[in-house]
C-alpha cells in the first residue's frame, strides 16, 4: 500500500508539472492552485512535518511579521489585513513546495519539454488565426495582448532549470519553442527577461561568481536607490514620451507620484497591498496624462516594497536575492535569478500567489541534480 501511495504521488507529481506550461499560457493564475493544491495533498498525506528550508523560512517569517507590526499604519487596514493573511498562506505554501520529495529526472523533464513545445505551438497557431482559442476560453472575450503574459512569464521561470537539464538538441529546441511562443504572446516583460537572462547566463558561463556577484550588487544597488532614480526619470517623462510606448509614459507618472510617497514614509510604508489607495496630490494629477484618482498597482515589485512596507521590506527582498545566489551552482540558475529580478522589475504586485508558485516551481526543479539528458 506504501509503495502504491508512492507512485501516486509521483504520477500527481509529473501531471502538475506537465500541465503547467498548458493550462499556465490559458490561465495565467493557474500556477497557484495547481502547485499549491499538490503541495497540500503531498504534505498532508506523507504523515510527517517535512525538512522545510530554515533559511528561506526564517526570512518568510520575518516578513509576514514586518508586514503586520506595519499594519496600525496602514492607510487601507482591511485591505492591509488581507493581504498580509494572503502573503502568510502564500510563502508557507513556497517553503512546502521546497521541501516536496522530487521523482525521477529522467521521466519529469523531457514531458515539460514536451508540454512546452504543445503550449508555445498552440499559442502561436492561436495567434496566427485570430485567438479563436482564446475566444473559446474567455467566452468571446479576446484581450491579446495581455492575456498570455502571466503564463509565458512563469513558462519563462521554470524553462530555464530545464535548459540545463537536457541535452544540446533539446535544450536547443526548447529555447526555440519559447523564444517563439514569447514573440507571439507580445509578452515584452517575458522578451527583455528572457534576453536579460541569456546575457547574463552567457557571462555567467565564462565567470560564474563574477556574474553573481554583479548581478547582487547590481540588485542591491538599484533596489537601495530606486526612489531617488525615479524621481529623476520620471522628471523627465515629457522628453522620453516621443520615444517610449504610451505604457511607458503611464509607468513614469506612476512612479513619480509613488516615489514621492516613498520618501514621505521611507521606514515603515503605507502598508501592504494600500499602493492603490495612496494620495496622489492635486498639484501631481494636474500634470498628468494618464494617471487617474483612482490609483493603480506599481507594476515594479521593488517599488511596491518600498511602497508599503518601506526599507525593511526591501532588506529582505534583498536577503532572499542574496541568498538565492549563494546557492546558485551553474550559468542557468544564475540566469534565471536574472530573469525573475526583471520580471518583477516590471510586472506583478508582490502578493500575486502564480507568481510565488512559480518561483518555487523554478527553484525546486534547480534541485534535480544536473545531468544531460
Amino acid at each position: 500500500m506504501t509503495e502504491r501511495n508512492e507512485n501516486l504521488k509521483t504520477n500527481l507529481f509529473l501531471a502538475v508539472f506537465a500541465a503547467l506550461p498548458l493550462v499556465g499560457l490559458a490561465s495565467g493564475p493557474a500556477y497557484a492552485p495547481l502547485l499549491f493544491g499538490l503541495t497540500a495533498i503531498v504534505t498532508v498525506t506523507r504523515g510527517a512535518w517535512p525538512a522545510v528550508d530554515r533559511r528561506l523560512a526564517i526570512l518568510a517569517i520575518l516578513f509576514v511579521a514586518l508586514c503586520a507590526a506595519e499594519l496600525p499604519l496602514s492607510i487601507d487596514l482591511a485591505r492591509s489585513a488581507q493581504r498580509v493573511s494572503q502573503m502568510a498562506g502564500i510563502l508557507l505554501g513556497c517553503v512546502l513546495l521546497l521541501a516536496l520529495p522530487k521523482p525521477d529526472q529522467v521521466r519529469l523533464f523531457p514531458l515539460m519539454h514536451l508540454a512546452i513545445a504543445v503550449g508555445a505551438i498552440v499559442l502561436i497557431l492561436d495567434t496566427a488565426l485570430g485567438y479563436p482559442l482564446q475566444r473559446l476560453i474567455t467566452g468571446g472575450a479576446v484581450n491579446a495582448a495581455y492575456k498570455y503574459n502571466r503564463g509565458l512569464i512563469s513558462m519563462l521561470l521554470i524553462s530555464w532549470p530545464l535548459l540545463g537539464g537536457l541535452d544540446k538538441r533539446r535544450a536547443v529546441s526548447l529555447a526555440m519553442f519559447l523564444t517563439g511562443a514569447l514573440v507571439a504572446g507580445l509578452s515584452t516583460t517575458g522578451l527583455v527577461a528572457w534576453f536579460g537572462g541569456a546575457a547574463i547566463w552567457l557571462l555567467a558561463r565564462w565567470r560564474l561568481a563574477a556574474a553573481r556577484r554583479l548581478l547582487g550588487g547590481a540588485a542591491t544597488l538599484l533596489a537601495l536607490a530606486l526612489p531617488r532614480l525615479l524621481r529623476l526619470a520620471s522628471s523627465w517623462r515629457m522628453e522620453l514620451a516621443p520615444h517610449i510606448k504610451t505604457s511607458g509614459v503611464h509607468r513614469l507618472e506612476i512612479w513619480d507620484y509613488m516615489s514621492a510617497r516613498i520618501l514621505e514614509r521611507p521606514f515603515t510604508g503605507w502598508g501592504l497591498g494600500a499602493a492603490q489607495k495612496v494620495p496622489i496630490r492635486p498639484e501631481e494629477l494636474a500634470n498628468y496624462l494618464y494617471v487617474s484618482p483612482d490609483g493603480v498597482y506599481p507594476h515594479n515589485q521593488w517599488v511596491e516594497a518600498w511602497l508599503e512596507t518601506g526599507l525593511p521590506g526591501v532588506l529582505i527582498g534583498l536577503a532572499l536575492v542574496w541568498l538565492a545566489l549563494t546557492r546558485a551552482k551553474s550559468p542557468y540558475a544564475v540566469a534565471a535569478i536574472a530573469s525573475a529580478l526583471i520580471a518583477s522589475a516590471l510586472n506583478f504586485e508582490i502578493t500575486t500567489d502564480s507568481w510565488w508558485a512559480a518561483l518555487a516551481a523554478s527553484a525546486l526543479l534547480f534541485q534535480f541534480p544536473t545531468r544531460k539528458m
